[in-house]
């Protein structure tokens, strides 16, 4: 089973993605939020980085 639930390697514009999107003047309402761009590896209990 993959641990990515995206089933890819995050790339730099996905990162570069999630941050014009909050820039925008959609996100109006995110505050106080932390964004994480990792594919889904927060969904994983067990998962630690080098894993």
């Amino acid at each position: 089973m993959s641990r990515l639930a995206y089933e890819r390697i995050g790339r730099p514009n996905d990162s570069a993605q999630a941050a014009v999107s909050l820039a925008s003047d959609s996100a109006i309402d995110v505050t106080g939020a932390t964004p994480f761009v990792d594919g889904g590896m927060t969904l994983y209990r067990g998962f630690a980085p080098g894993d």
